[in-house]
C-alpha cells in the first residue's frame, strides 16, 4: 500500500481518480458525480470505478492509493463538464423520463448517477430503472429493477430495489421483448408513485442492427422526455426528435475505467454472492405453486416402472424424467420404447443452484436459488433473501449457479437426443 499524503485542488480544478483507493476531504468543498462531499467524509473508490472530483473551493484531500490506483488532471474540454450541463438541463426543465443509451463502459451508469444526484440536490424525487440485465447494479443479474434514491450516492449498487422483475437471462439479445415490457412497467410504477425524473440506465448492446432495433423499440415504448446517448453514436437515434424527445449526444470521458470479460463475469458473481451467500433456506410445497420454465415440474406426474427414475412427468406428449445413474443410458433405454423425441432426461440433482424468481400474489418478485427438490414429498427447498415472501409462482431460468456463484447454462437440448452428454454448459464470460 502506497499512501499519498494529500492532494490540493484550487477552486474549479478537477481530477479523475481511479480505484482502488480511499479519499477523505481534509478541508474545502468538493463534488463527485453531483454528490457534495463533507469535510471528514471518507470515500471508497472500488477497483472497478473511477470518479471525477471537482473542487468547489480550494480543497485538500487525503488519499490512500493501492495497486493500479491513479490520479489524472481533468482538461477544460473533458466530456464530464458537458455531462453536468445536460444533467442540470434535465432536472431544471421538468424532464419526467430519461433514457440513457451507450456502448459498454461508455459512462452510462456514471451519467445516470449524476442525474439522480442533481435531482436530489434540486429537491426532486428521482427514480432509477436499472435495465442492464448483464451488469445489474440494483438487483442481481437477470432482473430489471426499480430504486428510489433518497440520498446522494456514487455507485448505483448502493441503492436498494423497491421492485424487481425477472428476465431470466444475462443476455438482452435473447429476452429483449421481456426487458421492454418490464422497463415500461417499472417506469409507469415510478411515475404513479410521484417520482420524477425516472432515469432508465440501459445495457451496452448497441453495435449491431439487432441492438439498434431493440433500443428503438424500448425508447418508443417508454416515451422519454430526454434521450441521452453517451460515447458518440450513430445519429439514427436523433430521429426520436420527431416524437418531441430531446436528444442529447455526450462524449465519454477521455480517460476511463473499462472492464474486461473476466471482470464483468466476476462482477456478476459478486452480485449473486451479495444476495445469496447468507440467504436462509425456505421450504415450499410444489403442490401450492405454479411453476414456469421448469418443464419437469409442470407436467402431469407419471410412473415409468424404472427403478432408476426418481420422478417423471408428461407435458404436451413428452416425458420429462429425473433419473439416478447415467442419464444418457436412461435416455437410450426409455426412448427405445417411448420414442427418441418423446423423452428428456435430467440427472438426479440437476436442480441444485437453479436460478429462479419467487412471485407472490401481489406480483412482488424476489430472487431464489433452488437447493434441492424432495420429489417424494413434492417439496422445494430454495435459498432467498426475502424470507417474508409467500410465493404463488416460481419463474425458472436456464441459469444454474456453482458453489462460487459462477453461471452455467443448462442446455435444454442436452437431455434429449443422441450426441449430447447431458451436462451443463458454462455461461459465456461476456
Amino acid at each position: 500500500m502506497l499512501p499519498t499524503p494529500s492532494l490540493k485542488l484550487s477552486r474549479g480544478e478537477g481530477v479523475k481518480v481511479f480505484g482502488p483507493m480511499t479519499l477523505m476531504l481534509k478541508s474545502g468543498s468538493i463534488e463527485i458525480l453531483g454528490k457534495k462531499v463533507r469535510v471528514g467524509e471518507r470515500i471508497i473508490v472500488h477497483k472497478l470505478k473511477s470518479y471525477p472530483v471537482i473542487a468547489l473551493e480550494d480543497s485538500e484531500i487525503d488519499l490512500t492509493m493501492v495497486n493500479e490506483a491513479q490520479i489524472k488532471r481533468l482538461e477544460e474540454d473533458e466530456a464530464y463538464f458537458k455531462w453536468v450541463k445536460v444533467a442540470e438541463e434535465i432536472t431544471g426543465t421538468g424532464g419526467r423520463v430519461v433514457v440513457v443509451l451507450g456502448e459498454v463502459d461508455s459512462g452510462k451508469s456514471s451519467f445516470t448517477t449524476l442525474v439522480l444526484n442533481k435531482a436530489l440536490e434540486a429537491g426532486l424525487k428521482p427514480a432509477l430503472v436499472d435495465a442492464d440485465v448483464g451488469q445489474a447494479d440494483v438487483a442481481p443479474p437477470g432482473y430489471v429493477s426499480l430504486a428510489y434514491p433518497d440520498e446522494q450516492v456514487l455507485w448505483n449498487r448502493s441503492l436498494k430495489p423497491v421492485r424487481m422483475l425477472f428476465i431470466g437471462d444475462i443476455k438482452p439479445q435473447k429476452r429483449s421483448d421481456a426487458i421492454i415490457v418490464g422497463v415500461k412497467r417499472l417506469v409507469e410504477t415510478a411515475l404513479s408513485d410521484g417520482r420524477s425524473p425516472v432515469v432508465v440506465d440501459t445495457d451496452g448492446w448497441v453495435k449491431d442492427v439487432g441492438a439498434v432495433l431493440y433500443k428503438f423499440r424500448l425508447v418508443a415504448e417508454v416515451k422519454p422526455d430526454f434521450l441521452v446517448y453517451v460515447g458518440g453514436a450513430d445519429t439514427c437515434f436523433k430521429l426520436f426528435e420527431k416524437m418531441g424527445v430531446r436528444y442529447r449526444l455526450l462524449g465519454s470521458p477521455a480517460v476511463k475505467k473499462t472492464r474486461d470479460r473476466s471482470e464483468r463475469r466476476e462482477y456478476r458473481s459478486d452480485r449473486y454472492r451479495e444476495f445469496f451467500a447468507n440467504a436462509p433456506l425456505v421450504k415450499l410445497s410444489i403442490d401450492e405453486l405454479l411453476i414456469l420454465d421448469i418443464p419437469v415440474l409442470q407436467g402431469l406426474k407419471t410412473s415409468l416402472g424404472d427403478e432408476r427414475v426418481v420422478y417423471s412427468s408428461l407435458l404436451a406428449g413428452k416425458y420429462f424424467v429425473v433419473a439416478k445413474g447415467d442419464a444418457r443410458r436412461v435416455y437410450e433405454d426409455l426412448s427405445s420404447t417411448l420414442g427418441r423425441d418423446k423423452v428428456v432426461v435430467y440427472p438426479y440433482g440437476f436442480e441444485r443452484g437453479l436460478y429462479v424468481s419467487l412471485v407472490d400474489d401481489s406480483g412482488l418478485e424476489c430472487p431464489g436459488l433452488i437447493e434441492r427438490i424432495d420429489f417424494s414429498s413434492n417439496t422445494l427447498y430454495v435459498r432467498t433473501p426475502c424470507t417474508g415472501i409467500k410465493p404463488r409462482l416460481i419463474k425458472g431460468s436456464s441459469i444454474r449457479l456453482t458453489e462460487d456463484f459462477h453461471e452455467e447454462y443448462i442446455d435444454k437440448s442436452a437431455w434429449e437426443p443422441p450426441g449430447q452428454d447431458h451436462t451443463v454448459t458454462p455461461a459465456p464470460p461476456g
